[in-house]
């Protein structure tokens, strides 16, 4: 049985530290990501546009999910 990644932090945590699937997801997913100093890096127009949607549902986003995203070492300004 598949891993809901919705609901499971652990998973959604292997994925996005997994330096092998992240390329991989990139490709798939058409994804143009700039590389900075070794990372990859969105900004949240980018992201915005992926999904068709405000640059503020973006924000509240990454406010409402801060501690996650802190923990698997993401940052964001």
């Amino acid at each position: 049985m598949a891993k809901d990644l919705t609901t499971s932090a652990i998973s959604r945590q292997n994925i996005l530290n997994n330096p092998v699937a992240l390329p991989r997801i990139q490709k798939e997913l058409g994804i143009e990501a700039l590389e900075f100093e070794g990372h990859y890096v969105l900004t949240k127009q980018m992201v915005a546009d992926y999904y068709g949607v405000d640059e503020r549902t973006i924000e509240r986003l990454l406010i409402s999910n801060e501690e996650e995203l802190k923990h698997n070492g993401y940052f964001f300004m």
